[in-house]
């Protein structure tokens, strides 16, 4: 049986982070079961970047996607996150989380183009770190801004890291 639409979604923002995080240098596993909330780490082994504090720094990820329409003129993405995920991002943790939203087309079939030099992949992610945020009152779903200058790639990840192996607040 073919995925549905949102399994699609889910694998293709997973399959984004582990590109993003191999070409930064680091590895990612992927928990045995998704109950807290964290669907793939990003790991790094050693020491990584400078005035580091401790050794392996690790940033635990909560993967989605959508086909939301992104404005050009908004700073901001705006994304409908389960208040599960809210709840559970939102905590203190030992490893710090983050959110990784990725944008995709409405069109399954241009989600991706490859040819013998390139494999493209339509549209980015964005992340943020909700630790700290307040409770809300909302049954479902809270609708989360998060900044457009916060891309997902290989200089945000590593500076994640280097901020994490610092002890430093996401």
């Amino acid at each position: 049986m073919p995925l549905t639409l949102n399994h699609k979604k889910e694998q293709l923002s997973i399959a984004y982070i582990r590109a993003v995080a191999a070409a930064a240098g680091f590895s990612c596993t992927k928990p045995d079961v998704d109950d807290d909330s964290v669907d793939i780490m990003i790991s790094c082994s050693g020491t990584f970047g400078d005035n580091a504090l401790m050794r392996s720094p690790r940033i635990e990820v909560q993967a989605k996607a959508t086909a939301a329409e992104l404005r050009p003129e908004s700073e901001s993405v705006k994304f409908s996150l389960p208040v599960k995920n809210y709840e559970d991002l939102r905590g203190i943790t030992l490893v710090p989380r983050i959110l990784v939203v990725m944008l995709v087309p409405e069109e399954v079939e241009t989600w991706i183009e490859q040819n013998e030099n390139h494999m493209m992949v339509r549209r980015c992610a964005y992340w943020i770190s909700l630790q700290g945020r307040p409770e809300t009152d909302n049954a479902s779903a809270i609708t989360i801004d998060i900044p457009r200058h916060q891309t997902f790639n290989v200089a945000s990840v590593q500076s994640l890291m280097e901020r994490v192996a610092r002890r430093e607040p996401l």
